[in-house]
């Protein structure tokens, strides 16, 4: 949840609202669902959402705990997991922008959407990968 939570914070929502603004917007003007293109490409939207999904998956399976007498350190290898999952993200994003010829301001402002989804995702992921909670 604080992953979401993260998108209503001052300094994030600032770019949330306009992001989100904009896709209201291109979803009213350009009325993409209609659009061939749209049903050849939605797959890419669904794997975004599961990779959001994924971080989170990353982030409880491998989260450290800090109150050890001994303290292990960061967990790595989840945070590369992580890491390999915001880039696949981002990847995956501006292939959809390439891919949607026509409807590009509804796939640029769903992809920065999901991407600022998944860094608040990522945010979070990271202190409970690394046992330093703000």
């Amino acid at each position: 949840m604080w992953s979401l939570e993260f998108l209503f914070l001052p300094p994030a929502l600032c770019a949330t609202a306009p992001i989100f603004a904009s896709l209201c917007m291109s979803i009213v003007r350009q009325q993409p669902f209609a659009s061939d293109v749209w049903r050849k490409t939605y797959w890419v939207v669904i794997v975004q959402f599961l990779l959001f999904a994924g971080t989170i998956t990353v982030a409880i399976v491998g989260w450290v705990d800090w109150q050890q007498p001994i303290f292990p350190g960061p967990n790595r290898l989840g945070l590369r997991i992580v890491n390999a999952l915001s880039l696949t993200s981002l990847l995956l994003g501006v292939y959809w922008v390439w891919r949607m010829k026509g409807k590009r301001w509804f796939a640029t402002s769903a992809a920065l959407f999901q991407l600022s989804m998944l860094l608040g995702a990522g945010f979070v992921a990271g202190m409970a990968l690394t046992g330093t909670w703000l």
